[in-house]
Order: structure tokens, then C-alpha cells, then sequence
């Protein structure tokens, strides 16, 4: 099967995105092996890529490499981090195909778990033309009555667009210049001119008098599911479902970053903001001051040039600040596993408007009527034209009549850019991830020997941390034990035996060069060195002559080892 790199030409269905993922693997499997870790409610594979060289090239096992994680589609809607991912994985693998150095040293020593839809059921449905929906497929509570306005396609274009109707009651009023502007009511606007307007639907149970919304058909938020503080939740008519990790699709990314202990940092794709968003997720916050600090300094290098903003969720991405954000799944990354977890929302479609969102999360609960029109300005304008745009049209409506459906192809406007405007984008995700990958625990081990005389050698073991994370990735998972102390064990071959030291040594954990950017070394005018510091030294004497060997492993580094022959000189 062949493969061809994708470059962010178009919106991808799930099968055609699980074809590419398989035919990427058939076509290099020296580079790309696929893992299916689960499937959805719906049974469709959730499929884990792991990026990495091996053979004689690279001989030290996948599983001993420290490594990334990257994932898309949490939420269904959110297209781009998908193909975002995607262009990821095949700028990775062009690179490696064209020799680029660099690529070629990190994934021999490295390796990158890749996860492209974690929604793959609620992705497809929405490719299909179903109303919008948060993540999954999952049915409402059984017993649950539904009465009020459903989202549908009623005109039979494939999409779910706006619909509105004329009334005096109305909340809303045609703009003056702007024909999609559907803005508020004003108290001096005419009531004549008032509106009603909603989603395209029907009405379930309807009595022939009330217009009301019904509660969603498919509530879920999946990244409610996740373990890190979780409580029961809802807003804006979703629910985080019944216990953490009671649907597959988190139980299943969980078990899977659970069972590959050498992830080191991680990025989870969203839309949209244009804005990377760190730790803290609530006040007290469990990560130490330490790692809040670091964190953020990865993320400001992350984004830098991309046109993005650094967050931090608590308190400048919170919805409502009097409730917590819980159940996250890039929480659950560092304060329940211990690994700096980013989530990543591309898209900025009110920069590309030329507005200042200076507030995205409340936005959604207190939208800037100046911050609208710019939007609709920008994606519709006085005279709607384009694919994204639908002029109202009238419509024999069921059961209210006379209506009028149209409006922004919400979906490739604001949650997700216009086709021509994807690859900008994806190039952005890439840059960002690419930075991540990067700051992984690089260890190196050297062992030097000294003849002592009588056939007795002095062995030095030196094992050093080169990378921007410590050994444990933060100081919350070394402090709390999720992630095991360095160790090094000696093993000697025949010829040889042990005179002093012990066969195993504890090391504790090493910083990284980023650990030491927010200590000792944070202030160009004060500078000075780590209190632990990048290495670690251990010594034993040994008699006769043969070879030993070192292994080491521990903490988010991996696993590795040297050997050194002993003999007279």
C-alpha cells in the first residue's frame, strides 16, 4: 500500500485517516509501528503510532527510550488538531527518510507515541453532516426524556446550519450591515424585527406552543473523564460522565500511557484559541511552584514565533472562576501521572478576524459584540459568498412554518480554519510539537577504569542528563514516587569479581538543563549552579580481568547500558 505524506490540503474522514495511518506503517515499518490500544463505543480501533528507528542503527529497545506522546480529537469536533497531527507525523518521517541529522540521532536514541483521534465515532459522525456534539457517540442517560429542539439537517445539504424565524418575543436582530450577524436585542430595537434563532432542527414532543431546547443527544465531554480532580460536571448541557474513566476511549489512553513509563512529555491537539495552556489547572494547585514555573517556560520556547499565547488555565482559561475545570485530560498528564502535559488550541480564527479575544474561555458565557462582528466580518462580510458561507434561504418548516436556515459553516470557520488556511495552521502545530518532542531526558553513560595494581581496577560509572526535563519529568511525580529512582547495576562477565561497592546503586534522579533554568540559573544577573545538578557518579573495585557492565534505568530517561573490558595494560 502506498503512502503519501500529508501537507494539510483538506479535512480527512476517519477512514481515510485510519487508511493513511496503516498504509504510513506498511510503507516504513523500520520507522512506524501501529498498535490498536482500544476501541470506541462504537467499535472503531483507537490507534497508537510509535515513531521510532530501529534495528542495528539504533539497537537500544523502543521500550527503553525516553519518549513523547501526541494525541487529537478529543473532541470530535476539532478537526485540525487531528490533521495536525497527522502533518506531524509526516514531516517527521520525511525528515528521517531524507536523513535530516538531527531527526535521524533523536528517534535512534527516542521515540514518539502518536495517537490521531481519540473520538473517532463522534469525529466521523460530524463528517457526515451530524449537529455538532462534544465528543462521543455515547446515548443519553437511559430513562431520560428529551423534549425540545433536536439539531438536524433539514434541508438536505449535509449540514446543520442556523434557522430563524420572525417574533416579537425574539432575543435576537438582523445587523444593519451584516445579514449573518444575527446580534442581541437591543431594548430600543423594533419588536417587528426581532428573531428567533437556534440550530436547524426539529422539535421532539412538541406541544405546538413552547420552543425550547432539548438536553443533547450525545452529552459526553471526554475531557471531563479523566481522573485529575474529577467530580461530577456540567456546562453548557454536558456532563463528564458517571465515574472517571468510564468510557473507553479515556480508559483506553490512559491504560496506554500507563504501560509505556518512558513518556516524558506530552501534547493533546484542541481547537480553538490559538494558545498553548499549562499548569495550574485550580488554586491550590498540587504541582510545586517549581514545576508550574517550568512548564511554562517550555511552553513560552513551544510557541515562540508561531503568533500563539502561553495560559495558564487557573485563572486565565476558566470558564467560570467560582467552578473548577476537572477531569482534564492534560491535568490528569501532570498532577495525576506526573508528566508535563500541554494542551495545545489551535486556531486563532479572531486573530485572523483582526480582533483581540482577550478572554476565550469566558467568551463563550459573555460574548464582546465588537469581537463578533469582527467575525462575521471576517467570514461572511456584507454580501455572504464562498463555502463557508450560506445566505438565509426560506424553508416550509414542519412544524413552526415559514422559517429561514443559513449562516458560517461553524465548523470550518471558527472551531476549525477554512480549508486554504489549514496548512498555516497545521505548520503551527507542528512547530509547537516539535519543540515538546525535544525536551525529553537525554542520558548518556560513560564507564573509565583505572589500574590499581595487584589486578585490581577502579571502575567510574558517570551517567548525565543532557535534556531539558529531570529524569523524573517534574518534581511533583519524584516527590509523590510515580516515576522509580535512577539506578545502575553491575554485572560482571567471568574473570572478574567484585572487591567493594555495592551491585546496585541508588542515583535519585538528575536534573535537566530546564530544571536548572527556573533555580540556580534563572536570572542572567545572578547567576549560579543547581543544588543537585545533570550527573551522577558511582565506583566500585574489581579484581581480575573480563568485561563489565552498567546498566542504568529509572524515571521518565529509559533504560541503557555500557560495558568497559578490564585487563592489564
Amino acid at each position: 500500500m502506498s503512502w503519501t505524506p500529508y501537507v494539510g490540503n483538506g479535512y480527512l474522514s476517519w477512514p481515510e485517516i485510519r487508511a493513511w495511518c496503516r498504509a504510513l506503517a506498511e510503507a516504513h515499518p523500520e520507522l512506524v509501528h501501529i498498535d490498536v490500544v482500544g476501541e470506541s463505543r462504537h467499535g472503531n480501533p483507537l490507534l497508537l503510532l510509535t515513531v521510532a528507528r530501529q534495528g542495528d542503527a539504533a539497537p537500544t529497545p523502543v521500550a527503553d527510550r525516553s519518549a513523547f506522546w501526541l494525541d487529537g480529537g478529543t473532541h470530535a469536533a476539532e478537526w485540525t488538531g487531528v490533521m495536525s497531527v497527522l502533518f506531524t507525523l509526516s514531516r517527521w518521517i520525511e525528515g528521517l527518510l531524507a536523513g535530516d541529522p538531527d531527526l535521524v540521532d533523536w528517534f535512534s536514541h527516542h521515540a514518539a507515541y502518536v495517537l490521531p483521534c481519540m473520538s473517532p465515532d463522534g469525529y466521523q459522525a460530524l463528517h457526515d453532516g451530524a449537529p455538532y456534539l462534544r465528543s462521543t457517540l455515547r446515548p443519553p442517560p437511559e430513562g431520560q426524556l428529551r423534549i425540545g429542539l433536536e439539531p438536524r439537517d433539514l434541508d438536505g445539504d449535509g449540514r446543520v446550519l442556523w434557522m430563524r424565524w420572525r417574533h416579537p418575543a425574539g432575543p435576537y436582530v438582523q445587523d444593519e450591515t451584516l445579514p449573518l450577524f444575527m446580534r442581541n436585542r437591543r431594548i430600543d430595537d423594533d419588536p417587528a424585527e426581532a428573531w428567533f434563532v437556534c440550530s436547524e432542527g426539529e422539535l421532539l414532543e412538541w406541544d405546538g406552543h413552547r420552543w425550547m431546547a432539548a438536553t443533547l443527544r450525545h452529552g459526553l465531554d471526554l475531557n471531563r473523564n479523566f481522573p485529575a480532580a474529577w467530580q461530577p460536571f456540567q456546562m453548557f448541557g454536558m456532563d463528564g460522565g458517571e465515574v472517571p474513566l468510564s468510557e473507553p476511549e479515556s480508559r483506553a489512553v490512559v491504560d496506554a500511557v500507563r504501560a509505556r513509563p518512558g513518556i516524558a512529555c506530552a501534547v493533546t491537539n484542541h481547537t480553538y484559541t490559538g494558545a498553548m495552556l499549562t499548569q495550574p489547572y485550580r488554586s491550590p494547585s498540587p504541582l510545586p511552584a517549581a514545576d508550574l514555573d517550568l512548564m511554562e517556560v517550555l511552553a513560552r520556547d513551544a510557541v515562540r514565533g508561531t503568533g500563539y499565547r502561553v495560559m495558564r488555565v487557573h485563572p486565565e482559561f476558566v470558564y467560570d472562576p467560582k467552578q473548577d475545570i476537572v477531569g482534564v485530560w492534560a491535568d490528569t498528564l501532570s498532577t495525576v501521572l506526573g508528566i508535563p502535559g500541554y494542551t495545545l488550541e489551535l486556531w486563532d480564527p479572531f486573530a485572523a478576524a483582526g480582533v483581540e479575544n482577550v478572554h476565550p474561555a469566558e467568551f463563550f458565557h459573555l460574548p464582546d459584540e465588537a469581537v463578533l462582528r469582527g467575525l462575521f466580518t471576517r467570514f461572511s462580510g456584507p454580501q455572504p459568498v464562498g463555502p463557508s458561507v450560506s445566505p438565509w434561504q426560506p424553508f416550509e418548516h414542519p412544524q413552526l412554518g415559514p422559517v429561514e436556515i443559513g449562516g458560517l459553516d461553524y465548523m470550518r470557520t471558527v472551531r476549525n480554519p477554512p480549508e486554504d488556511l489549514l496548512a498555516a495552521e497545521c505548520e503551527r502545530g507542528f512547530t509547537v510539537a516539535d519543540r515538546v518532542r525535544r525536551a525529553v531526558p537525554r542520558m548518556s553513560l560513560r564507564l573509565h577504569s583505572q589500574e590499581l595494581g595487584g589486578g585490581n581496577h577502579e571502575l567510574t560509572a558517570v551517567l548525565e542528563n543532557t535534556g531539558f526535563l529531570s529524569t523524573s519529568g517534574l518534581a511533583f511525580a519524584e516527590s509523590r514516587g510515580i516515576v522509580p529512582r535512577l539506578s545502575l547495576r553491575l554485572a560482571l562477565g567471568p574473570g572478574l569479581e567484585r572487591v567493594s561497592g555495592p551491585p546496585s546503586v541508588d542515583l535519585g534522579h538528575l536534573d535537566g538543563w530546564g530544571t536548572m533554568r527556573v533555580a540556580g540559573s534563572r536570572h542572567s544577573l545572578y547567576p549560579d549552579l543547581p543544588s543537585r545538578g545533570h550527573r551522577a557518579v558511582a565506583r566500585w573495585i574489581v579484581h581480575g580481568q573480563g568485561t563489565a557492565r552498567v546498566r542504568w534505568q529509572g524515571g521518565r530517561a529509559g533504560a541503557g547500558e555500557a560495558e568497559r573490558v578490564l585487563a592489564p595494560t
